[in-house]
């Protein structure tokens, strides 16, 4: 069985009448009868989303359990069976007084806190200096007292840097205050043993800092606290006010709308910054068009669909068939009622973003350096009760998470509360610029690519000279082709062919998790390699 949310990973593995399981997909690629063939359909999954979507792996005939699900197995068959749902829980109550809730989520989050609080050792807390992690460690030293150990990122580019805001959250709350300081040799190093110990692709560069910051932390504490799943439950991401920016401009004829954002873009060109109004803005206008599901991870992901027959290889393209790109996130919404679209984007954030991205990224950055790491916000029953509360009260106008505002706004400084979200970001678009130029392109010369098989060379050099020049932020793709590439020096050798999976139906049926009532048969995944 795996966790509600995600927190921990669960891979199986089924044979003739067999099956094995692990906490770690290179634990299964040990077993002689396991085929290290490579999901088409994953690969393409995962350069949409930059995670793969469980229950994909990279691996075609491994899966990966999904959050709240137990697999049975007997008489030599498997059969998956979903135990828990937040669908269940979205749209339970009605108009309620913002006031009695708030207080009703303040408690809720206390209790959660001194639940996952509770060891021989003392807890630690990852402060970003934004609100989710604030409120943490708001609740955290009322119950302990001063002197909590918190442990903080920053980057000697000033734009990353987020220390100053956290140091001056610590000071209010008497917590004992550490930073680490990166620069770009520590992000080197922090490739190095990411590129080494993470047996998972994931495309996301921030796993690089959370992992320095992990071992740091590990210095002086076992466990830490962190605000993972605050912004799924309470509609913390901007690209929940560009869907309500993109409803407003749908009644607009599209040559007007498209004009309308195509001027706006040339007065804010994308920035290699932290999330630039400018980047920010090509994201919105790359899927403004799309319908919801296509749209939002369009904004949420590295590389969108029409890219894709750009960057794989013919190889590839001729095993995808009539797959969806979009097929899991859709999975996640079939036969599913919501009350509203932020609802539905909630959810599939929910299921998808924060199980196989957010949490797989602190899980094995702090796995890694023998950190345990907690997350309040997954609280069972605090989650239930953030997504039965109407959509108003967690975004109402431009203001994201109201109801955590109204709930912590006796606890946290107004200059918090009011804060832009950032979180633990480095200087990736940079960082490509200068310090990793020299090595992506020696990993991405036409002959180590078409070594490799997956990629077509072109595509790959476009997005690479069109950063370089910058004309285009394109640190998500590179990042995701980049910790893709290092996955497969370290399963296949450095540079080596990479064995294709030839079938893939098994892999497509297998897709839609088990309904909340019913159960799924599980077919033993086709792995021929081509």
């Amino acid at each position: 069985a795996r966790d509600r949310a995600g927190e921990k990973p669960l891979f199986y593995w089924l044979g003739d009448g067999e099956i094995a399981f692990a906490s770690e997909l290179g634990a299964l690629l040990r077993h002689p009868e396991v085929s290290p063939a490579v999901d088409p359909v994953a690969l393409r999954r995962y350069l949409l989303h930059d995670f793969f979507p469980a229950p994909h792996t990279p691996i075609a005939s491994i899966r990966k359990l999904p959050a709240g699900h137990y697999l049975d197995f007997r008489d030599g068959a498997a059969t998956v069976h979903r135990y828990w749902d937040l669908a269940d829980s979205f749209g339970r109550r009605g108009d309620v007084d913002l006031r009695s809730v708030a207080d009703e989520v303040d408690a809720a989050i206390s209790d959660a806190v001194r639940r996952r609080s509770m060891s021989d050792l003392p807890v630690g807390v990852f402060l970003s200096g934004g609100i989710d992690s604030s409120t943490v460690l708001a609740h955290l030293a009322e119950q302990q007292g001063p002197g909590v150990p918190v442990f903080s990122l920053g980057h000697r580019d000033p734009d990353f840097d987020e220390t100053s805001a956290a140091r001056r959250t610590a000071e209010h709350f008497g917590a004992d205050f550490h930073e680490l300081i990166l620069d770009d040799q520590d992000l080197a190093e922090g490739l190095r043993l990411v590129g080494e110990g993470f047996d998972e692709p994931l495309g996301d560069a921030s796993t690089l800092p959370t992992h320095l910051l992990a071992r740091f932390a590990r210095q002086r504490v076992k466990v830490v606290l962190s605000g993972e799943g605050a912004d799924e439950l309470f509609a913390g991401y901007p690209t929940y006010l560009g869907h309500r920016v993109a409803a407003a401009l749908s009644p607009l004829p599209p040559f007007l709308r498209s004009s309308l954002l195509r001027g706006v873009s040339r007065l804010l060109p994308s920035r290699m910054g932290n999330v630039s109004l400018g980047y920010l803005l090509e994201r919105f206008v790359s899927g403004v068009a799309m319908p919801l599901v296509e749209r939002h991870h369009t904004w949420f992901g590295s590389l969108a669909p029409a890219q894709h027959s750009a960057v794989l290889s013919q190889a590839v393209l001729d095993r995808l068939g009539d797959d969806d790109p979009f097929g899991s996130a859709k999975d996640r919404l079939a036969s599913k009622a919501f009350p509203d679209d932020l609802s539905r984007v909630l959810y599939t954030d929910f299921t998808m973003y924060l199980q196989d991205g957010l949490l797989t990224k602190v899980d094995r950055a702090t796995m890694l350096a023998s950190l345990e790491a907690r997350a309040p916000f997954l609280d069972t029953r605090l989650a239930e009760l953030v997504a039965s509360l109407p959509s108003s009260l967690k975004l109402r106008g431009m203001t994201t998470k109201l109801v955590l505002r109204k709930a912590c706004q006796r606890r946290l400084p107004k200059e918090i509360l009011g804060r832009r979200k950032r979180g633990f970001n480095i200087p990736f678009s940079r960082w490509i610029l200068e310090g990793l130029s020299q090595e992506l392109t020696e990993r991405f010369s036409t002959e180590r690519v078409l070594a490799r098989g997956l990629f077509r060379p072109e595509g790959i050099h476009q997005l690479l000279d069109e950063h370089a020049s910058q004309q285009r932020n394109h640190r998500k793709p590179l990042f995701t082709l980049l910790a893709f590439d290092l996955w497969c020096d370290r399963v296949f050798g450095v540079g080596a062919a990479v064995p294709l999976a030839t079938a893939v139906a098994a892999t497509a049926a297998a897709d839609a998790p088990a309904p909340a009532t019913g159960e799924q048969r599980v077919a033993e995944p086709a792995a021929a390699a081509g």
